[in-house]
Parts: structure tokens; sequence; C-alpha cells
């Protein structure tokens, strides 16, 4: 893996820039090739550039490291993440009382303040899952892209200061800093919850080493030259920053060591097969792509051809209606002969002839079974 290379240039630049950093406050002005402090700042962010373009050409060429990647357990990384965490807070609280406090609230401020308590929760839960993982943790939440919207915020704070000073006392490292922080947390949120992004292990190499490159030195410069005695607070930024290089240093070393091969890694996903809507597996189903008066049209053209070609060769006979009333005239005389009463053609009165003789009958026995009664 061909990213892995990027360690190569790392090295010797990132050691030559720390020393062009810290030869400012070692040495006298001037004593290295003549070169002036200003000077001296402005090679050490070449060789950190330097760093940044060896790392985006050795990604570039790399077409076999995995896009995504799985924390393992890192302990420094984990002891390295609360100590950040417990920064970013007093950072954060001490924004927020200083703006509070002064009457003249900075909106800009009291967001990156926010933010900086935010990060620190994250980089607690990080600590705490770096310090005790015991197999290849689970997914992360996008929620780690906090600390990037925090470093981001302090990019701009750093740039809009820029404006209200002159150029040679401008702290130019201070903002490339906090520009690689951004993006470097941005990509490694995204690898952390297996985001569906190509480069974003890649990311983590091309902005992870310049920002390690740019940040130890800074902070280590300003605690050993610039330290304050008067207000402890005001070297938590330097000392947060140094604390971040370690971080994204022990972060890196892991995923050399650990990350795969595209090859060796299996995806498992939930895509749903597509249906098959081809003529052959249609065919026999109730549906239709016409619309609804086509169909109709078509369904009263196929129940006529019904009616007329649907009852063809079955077992009946079609007969005049008049032969079937002869039929059922006679049947229903011959019946009717085995009956008491005869069947008159008379629609006034049904009645038989006889009727009222057979009322004298019925009642003379009506009359004796009484009689036997008594």
């Amino acid at each position: 893996m061909k990213s892995k290379l990027s360690w190569i240039p790392f090295v010797p630049l990132a050691l030559l820039g720390c020393f062009l950093k810290l030869g400012q406050g070692l040495l006298p002005e001037g004593s290295i090739l003549g070169l002036s402090n200003l000077a001296l700042e402005y090679l050490y962010l070449g060789c950190v550039a330097l760093i940044f373009v060896f790392a985006v050409i050795f990604t570039a060429v790399d077409k076999k490291i995995a896009a995504y990647y799985l924390p393992r357990r890192n302990i420094f990384a984990g002891i390295v993440g609360l100590v950040l965490a417990l920064l970013l807070a007093a950072d954060g609280a001490n924004e927020l009382f200083r703006n509070f406090s002064s009457g003249k609230v900075d909106v800009l401020g009291v967001v990156g303040a926010v933010l900086a308590l935010l990060s620190a929760i994250v980089f607690i839960v990080l600590g705490l899952s770096y310090v005790f993982r015991r197999k290849e943790g689970k997914q992360f939440s996008l929620l780690n892209v906090i600390p990037a919207l925090y470093f981001g915020i302090e990019m701009i704070l750093s740039f809009v200061s820029f404006t209200t000073i002159s150029i040679r006392l401008a702290d130019v490292s201070r903002l490339i800093c906090y520009v690689f922080a951004t993006m470097f947390f941005f990509n490694y949120a995204l690898m952390l919850s297996l985001t569906k992004a190509k480069r974003a292990v890649k990311n983590c190499f091309v902005f992870g080493l310049p920002a390690v490159a740019v940040m130890l030195p800074y902070g280590a410069y300003h605690l050993a030259f610039s330290f304050s005695s008067e207000s402890i607070m005001d070297n938590v930024r330097p000392l947060e920053l140094l604390m971040l290089g370690l971080f994204v240093l022990c972060v890196l070393i892991e995923i050399s060591v650990h990350v795969k091969r595209e090859e060796e890694l299996e995806y498992v996903t939930d895509d749903i097969p597509e249906i098959d809507v081809s003529k052959e597996k249609v065919e026999g189903f109730i549906a239709s792509n016409q619309g609804e008066d086509d169909n109709d049209t078509e369904q009263e053209q196929d129940t006529s051809v019904l009616e007329s070609r649907d009852t063809e060769d079955f077992l009946y006979q079609e007969q005049a209606r008049e032969d079937e009333e002869e039929e059922d005239s006679e049947e229903k005389k011959a019946e009717a002969a085995n009956f008491l009463t005869e069947v008159y053609e008379d629609d006034e009165d049904d009645r038989p002839k006889d009727y009222e003789s057979r009322l004298d009958e019925i009642d003379k026995l009506i009359l004796e079974i009484n009689n036997q009664a008594d």
C-alpha cells in the first residue's frame, strides 16, 4: 500500500520543521544561515507543505488500501484523548466566562466555546473507547464531526484576527494548525462512522501528517519560550495543540499498522434484489401499463367475445318457448288428475265445481265426530 510510503518524507521533513521552529527561540536570530525568524517561520511552514504534497501523491497512486477501517485498542491514544478532553473543557469554560464577564459578547467566540465543550465530550468517549476496547469496534456516530466544527471556528477566528494587526505579527502557523486539524477530524469522523467515502482513510494520511508536523513544534515552542506565568489559561491553547498533534500521531500509527487491503475486506450489504419485470416473468398476471380507459375498452371487447363463444359445445339445446309451455301444461293436467281438485282455465275462480257439495259432506262429518265425542 503506497499510502504508507508517506511516512518516508514525513520523518525528515517533520524533524527539519521542528528544528526550524524551535531554532527561533534556541538560537539567536540570524545564526541559522543568516536567516531571520520570519524566514525560518516560512521555511517551517514550507516543510509542512512538502509533507502535504508527498502525502497527496502517494495516496493518489495507491489503489490497494481499503476504504474503511475499524479502530482497535490504542491505550496511548486513549490517554491523550482524555487529557485533550480536559483541556478543551477548560478552554471552552474560560472562553464563556471571559465573554460574559466583559459585557461585550462575541457571538462567534461563544459558538466556539460551546463547540469546545461538546468536543470535550466527544474526546472523552473516544478516549474511553480506545482504552477499553477489546476487539474491533462498532460503528461510530457522525457526531464525531463536532471537533472539526470547533477547529473550523477557531480557524475563522484566527483569520479574522489578522485584519487588525501587521502581517509580520500574525501567527500564521496557528492558522495552519487549525486548517489541517479541521480537515483531518472531518475525514476521521467519516472513517469512524463507516460512511461511504472512498478517500476517508487516505485523507487521514493527507491531512494528518501535515497536522502533526505543524502542531507538535508549534505547541512545544510556545510552551518553552512563550509560557505565561501570569495567566495560566493563556497556556491552554498551545498545550491543547501539542496534545492534539500527539493524538493524531497515535491514530495515524495505528491506521498504518492495522489498515487492510481492499481485497481483504468482505462487505455485507442489505440491498434488496431488483425485481425481474421482463415479459416472461409478468406473463399470466393481471397487470397492465395502459390507462384505465384503455383497459375498460379491452375488457368490454373481451366480454362480448365470451358471450358469443365461451358457451359453444356445452350440453344444452335451445328450444322454442311455445313448446316448453305446451309440455308443462300437459304434465300439470296429468298430475292434477290424482288430486281432489281439478284445474280450470278460468282466471277469476280457480275452485273446483263440486266445492259446495264437498263442503256439506265435511260439515256432516264434523257433526258426527262431535256427537260421538258427547
